[in-house]
């Protein structure tokens, strides 16, 4: 295999993304113009993660509107990702999460990350009580999988991408709530899920 900046001898590539036409184009997007591009140019908006619930349900209308001025249906396949800790109870969920959970959202803070998110939704730094309020998913197996329901019925995100680890988190704390999305969560998710 050749090409104009590599060489491979003896390389094969067997398994190929989808092909006809492309494979999905997925664009992420904070601010309602950009959600209006991912609209026009992609073949869904991705959601980020650190929107609130109200912001996503009143985004996801904005993206409507822009779907329907380009003449595309909603997609089939509508993703977020999402802030997820699960524990025993919310008390331990956010007593085990909040100091590597914090910090990276102290980071976005200083980075600038608010100054792309929309105006009313956009302090990222602010006490971790307040930051964590309808914008991550936390709390015991019964609740993160209700609010994983809650955000299906809101929005019509039926893809998520789960955020579990952060900067400075044991393996060993990760791995238990691993297990405990795999072994409680998911189920419960599984039967509350509409059919299709």
């Amino acid at each position: 295999m050749v090409g104009s900046h590599f060489t491979l001898k003896g390389a094969s590539a067997p398994t190929k993304p989808v092909q006809k036409p492309h494979p999905p184009i997925w664009i992420g997007a904070n601010a309602d113009p950009a959600i209006e591009r991912a609209a026009r140019l992609g073949d869904c908006w991705y959601v980020n993660p650190h929107n609130r619930l109200d912001t996503i349900v009143r985004q996801v209308e904005v993206y409507q509107r822009a779907l329907e001025r380009c003449g595309k249906p909603f997609p089939q396949e509508f993703p977020a990702r999402r802030e997820v800790f699960v524990a025993r109870s919310r008390d331990e969920a956010i007593r085990l999460c909040a100091p590597f959970l914090g910090a990276k959202y102290q980071a976005y803070e200083q980075w600038g990350q608010s100054q792309a998110m929309p105006a009313g939704d956009n302090n990222l730094g602010g006490e971790f009580d307040e930051l964590i309020k309808d914008r991550f998913l936390l709390g015991s197996p019964d609740e993160v999988a209700e609010q994983i329901l809650a955000l299906h019925r809101t929005t019509g995100i039926n893809h998520l991408i789960m955020s579990v680890q952060w900067p400075g988190m044991p393996q060993s704390l990760v791995l238990d709530e691993l297990h405990m999305l795999a072994e409680e969560v998911f189920p419960r998710v599984r039967q509350g899920w509409p059919a299709a």
